[in-house]
C-alpha cells in the first residue's frame, strides 16, 4: 500500500547560507511542520549573523523557469513570498501566481525589523501593484506598513486604520509585526472584517534573525495542513514566540554581542 504524499508548501525567496532566514530557515519550518517543502530562488547573498556583505538577483527568466517547474509538477496547497529582489520578478511572479490554486502568504521584505530599506521605490510601487492585490495574506513590519499605506503607525489605533488600509489596497487578509508598543509585542490580525489582537512578552535577546521568516513560513505550512487562517496564525505567533525564548546563541557574531543569532525551529504544539 502506498503511502499518503504529505501536503506541499512553497517558498519563493531568497538563500541564506547561514541558515537563519531566507528559504532555508523556509524549508527547515516546512520541515518540522511535516509539510513537504519546494523552493524557488529569487537572489543569493552573503550574510552571517553579522549582516549581509553581498547579493545578486537571479534573472527572471531563470526565476519564471524554477517556477514552472515546481507548479507543473509539485503543485503547492500553500505558497509564500519572502524576498523577491527586483520589479521584473515581481512580475514573473505575479504572472505565474495569478492564477494559482493555493494561498498565498506575502512576507513583503522591503524594510528590516530595524527600520534599514530593503527594496528601492520602484520595486515598493510594483508590489503594490501585483503583489499586494494577489496577497491572501500579508505580514508587515511596522516600517513596512508604513511604506505600503504612507501612514504612521503610532498607537493601536493607527495600526487597525493602516490594516483596514491595506484591505482598500487588495490584501484580502493581514498580521501586522508592530514590535514593541507600550511594553509588550503586539501583532493584529485582520481576518475579513474581524480584528484580533495578539499580546507577547517582550524578549531581551539578539537571537532574532530570521523572526519574520519563520513566522510566515509556519502560517503556509499550517495553511497546506488545511487548518483555518485564524488558527494557523494564532499557532505561528506562539509557535514564534516561543522559537525566540528558546534559541540557542548561534554564530561568532551573536556570541560576541555584535550581531544576531537565529532563533530555535523546533516547535512544540503544547506551548502558550
Amino acid at each position: 500500500m502506498q503511502p499518503i504524499p504529505p501536503p506541499i508548501a512553497l517558498t519563493i525567496a531568497g538563500s541564506d547560507p547561514s541558515g537563519g532566514a531566507g528559504l532555508q530557515a523556509d524549508l527547515k519550518v516546512f520541515h518540522q511542520l511535516r509539510v513537504f517543502g519546494t523552493s524557488v530562488v529569487t537572489l543569493i547573498t552573503a550574510q552571517n549573523t553579522g549582516g549581509v556583505s553581498a547579493v545578486q538577483v537571479l534573472s527572471p527568466e531563470i526565476v519564471s523557469q524554477q517556477l514552472q517547474a515546481v507548479l507543473s509538477d509539485v503543485p503547492p496547497r500553500a505558497c509564500k513570498t519572502g524576498a523577491l529582489g527586483s520589479s521584473e520578478i515581481m512580475e514573473v511572479v505575479a504572472q505565474h501566481l495569478r492564477a494559482k490554486h493555493c494561498f498565498l502568504v506575502v512576507d513583503p521584505v522591503m524594510v528590516s525589523k530595524h527600520g534599514h530599506p530593503l527594496m528601492d521605490q520602484d520595486a515598493i510601487t510594483t508590489f503594490r501593484k501585483l503583489i499586494l492585490p494577489i496577497a491572501d495574506l500579508i505580514t508587515p513590519n511596522r516600517f513596512e506598513l508604513q511604506h505600503l499605506t504612507g501612514r504612521n503607525v503610532e498607537s493601536l489605533e493607527d495600526a487597525l486604520e493602516a490594516a483596514r488600509c491595506l484591505r482598500e489596497l487588495g490584501a484580502k487578509n493581514c498580521l501586522l509585526k508592530l514590535g514593541c508598543i507600550h511594553g509588550v509585542q503586539r501583532l493584529l490580525a485582520l481576518i475579513g472584517d474581524s480584528a484580533v489582537w495578539y499580546t507577547k512578552q517582550h524578549l531581551a535577546t539578539r537571537s532574532l534573525h530570521g523572526t519574520g521568516c519563520v513566522l510566515s513560513a509556519n502560517i503556509t505550512a499550517r495553511l497546506a495542513l488545511d487548518e483555518s487562517l485564524a488558527d494557523a496564525i494564532e499557532s505561528s505567533v506562539n509557535d514564534t514566540h516561543h522559537a525566540i525564548e528558546t534559541a540557542a546563541l548561534i554564530g561568532n557574531k551573536a556570541r560576541s554581542g555584535t550581531g544576531f543569532g537565529p532563533i530555535d525551529m523546533h516547535f512544540s504544539s503544547n506551548h502558550s
